[in-house]
């Protein structure tokens, strides 16, 4: 990708008050390039998100956040993000703050767990870009599962506080700003950890739901998607997640069933009147998809 959609954002950026750009890089996405920066750029300081809930042993593949040097279009430093970024989109983001990075740390830091209902606390993976985007309800990526978003206005002023701009990559490489914080003292009236209602939690497992399936299959069935290209492996399963739902299959084996049948069966899966017949059945709640599947031709 070139950089210039990337120079165009940060050149239009506002000038006051100054501005320190950050990485946000993900080591279990690529545990190389944390340390490749540090090598290109002397003095790069580092700090793992998860360190102090997590133990050094997460360390090696958990997310950081780095410094990064001031904006020049011709600094290897940006030509290397502009055109990494698009590649594995999952492994790095960039922050502008006006936040020097002790301050920007606490507050990401706070912002890595979130309260559940019953108060429990869950980790908010808010450095993989699909996540980030269903949070905010970033309406110009057209890859999200849930579109968002899933914070409140004010959770949203709340977590994006002292963010001028954050940029990611979509799983399809397209570069997205979120938007800075557009009324800051909403987020006075939110304490961090944030809250999560329990619609808000369906929302985010519903959000990283295709990308568990991907997994579970390139673990325990391969086979199945060997003749897919990488590309295209999500929106196919995404496809028959969303045919799933309209069967009202609600649990994970059941889905997990669904979607390896017709990953086999293919565009036979939609065509055959008696496998139609079949599915109607278990929409209707007359069988269960177990016993439809040992009758599909």
């Amino acid at each position: 990708m070139s950089i210039n959609n990337l120079e165009t954002q940060v050149l239009a950026l506002p000038v006051e008050p100054p501005l320190h750009f950050y990485l946000i890089v993900d080591s279990a996405q690529d545990s190389r390039h944390p340390l490749a920066i540090q090598q290109a750029e002397p003095g790069t300081r580092s700090q793992c998100l998860l360190t102090l809930a997590q133990g050094p042993d997460l360390e090696a593949a958990a997310p950081h956040l780095m410094t990064f040097p001031q904006f020049e279009r011709d600094a290897a430093s940006w030509q290397w993000v502009s055109s990494y970024g698009p590649t594995l989109p999952a492994a790095v983001s960039i922050i502008a703050s006006s936040l020097q990075f002790e301050a920007l740390y606490a507050h990401l830091h706070s912002s890595t767990e979130v309260l559940l209902p019953d108060g429990e606390e869950m980790i908010l993976a808010f450095w993989d870009p699909a996540v980030l985007a269903t949070l905010v309800g970033q309406l110009d990526d057209t890859t999200l599962h849930v579109l968002g978003p899933v914070l409140t206005v004010q959770q949203r002023e709340k977590f994006l506080t002292g963010i001028t701009a954050w940029w990611y990559w979509d799983r399809n490489g397209k570069l997205h700003q979120i938007a800075p914080a557009l009324n800051p003292s909403a987020a006075n009236t939110v304490m961090l950890p944030l809250r999560l209602s329990q619609t808000q939690v369906d929302m985010l497992v519903e959000a990283s739901l295709p990308d568990h399936i991907v997994g579970y299959i390139n673990a325990n069935k391969p086979e199945l998607l060997a003749k897919i290209a990488e590309p295209e492996r999500y929106p196919r399963v995404e496809k028959h997640l969303h045919e799933a739902r309209k069967l009202r299959l609600l649990g994970m084996r059941d889905i997990l069933d669904y979607v390896c049948a017709a990953l086999i069966y293919g565009d036979g899966m939609y065509e055959s009147s008696v496998i139609e017949a079949l599915l109607e059945k278990v929409r209707m709640r007359q069988t269960s998809l177990a016993e439809a599947l040992e009758q599909f031709p």
